[in-house]
């Protein structure tokens, strides 16, 4: 392993990770910086509540590729698991703790699914199944924690049987940092004052 490369490509992502599509998109496009608005949060769905649909879905198709390119950067010229594995959790924790806009970003959910699925491409099943109940219950949140729970026990079950080295406990930091991240939308659920998508 290269003590260099093991530092220097999760600060790398970390870094690229901190780049805030929604904070942007708002400040740039329409003069608002999406944090003051709603649930105060850069992500998707409270971009499509306070501004519109349109710039939802950008933002959300650019904070899957934000995930999902370094880590097929780094796979494509690295071999070391850690290396991905790291710079995985670094690209979410860049993106829910952004250096560049006062460590107030989102909740992680695209830009966890944009890197881990290229690691596990398994924890599709958690989309498959999140997006239903989604559209069932139209609260975001919960499709959201559901797809994290399935991807936790999909990683658990994998390491288990021997498809995925040790290492790759490491990754479940991501899901468990997003439901973290959740944890206003856990309380608001459990009151049923939670925000529903339309």
């Amino acid at each position: 392993m290269n003590i260099f490369l093991f530092f220097l490509l999760p600060i790398f992502s970390y870094l690229f990770g901190s780049i805030q599509s929604g904070t942007l998109i708002g400040k740039i496009f329409y003069k608002v910086d999406v944090r003051d608005l709603g649930s105060k949060s850069p992500g998707a769905t409270n971009i499509h509540r306070t501004i519109g649909l349109k710039p939802g879905i950008i933002v959300l198709i650019l904070d899957i590729i934000k995930g999902l390119v370094p880590i097929l950067f780094i796979m494509l010229y690295f071999e070391e698991d850690l290396y991905k594995i790291l710079s995985c959790i670094f690209l979410v924790l860049g993106h829910c703790y952004p250096i560049y806009h006062k460590f107030k970003g989102g909740k992680g959910v695209a830009t966890g699914f944009g890197s881990v699925i290229v690691i596990v491409p398994y924890i599709f099943i958690g989309l498959l199944l999140a997006i239903p109940l989604i559209y069932k219950t139209r609260f975001v949140s919960l499709g959201a924690i559901l797809g994290c729970l399935i991807s936790i026990l999909i990683i658990l079950f994998m390491i288990i049987y021997n498809m995925l080295t040790l290492e790759y406990f490491l990754l479940l930091i991501v899901p468990l940092l997003i439901i973290y991240k959740h944890k206003t939308n856990i309380s608001r659920l459990i009151r049923k004052e939670e925000n529903k998508l339309f």
